[in-house]
């Protein structure tokens, strides 16, 4: 019997365990520093675990560049008053990132940034400020 409890036990430890284990961390991004980043959506999946915002720009010489921008999950994204049909391809988009450590055309969504879509502050959206903190002292 005793045999059969932990074993259970150990079954459920580990179910439990498993969503905790399957989630990465943000450590790819360099979290000190904030860029902001212009250009068109091509693409804005609203799924779990984080959303994806693919941005084209130009590159230094111009080239079509296309970054890929992940922000948090849609549940906490949607606290700060984000929605599934907020972004459109081919909306015209400014927005904060935190870029990638490697260089690369990729960076961690800045959610403490003003999000400009087609040159207006996107319609609903809150930002994610600190209790006590006024929103005129950033």
């Amino acid at each position: 019997m005793k045999t059969g409890i932990s074993l259970l036990s150990l079954s459920i430890a580990a179910t439990v365990a498993l969503p905790a284990f399957a989630h990465h961390s943000f450590a790819m991004y360099e979290r000190e520093k904030t860029l902001t980043l212009s250009g068109t959506v091509k693409e804005f999946a609203w799924s779990s675990p984080h959303v994806l915002i693919q941005i084209l720009t130009g590159n230094a010489r111009g080239d079509p560049m296309i970054w890929f921008i992940e922000g948090s999950s849609p549940t906490v994204l949607a606290r700060g008053g984000w929605t599934g049909s907020l972004l459109k391809p081919g909306d015209k988009i400014s927005l904060g990132i935190h870029p990638r450590k490697d260089g690369g055309a990729g960076g961690l969504l800045a959610d403490e940034q003003q999000v400009l879509v087609n040159g207006q502050p996107a319609k609903g959206v809150q930002w994610l400020i600190p209790a006590g903190e006024d929103q005129g002292d950033k």
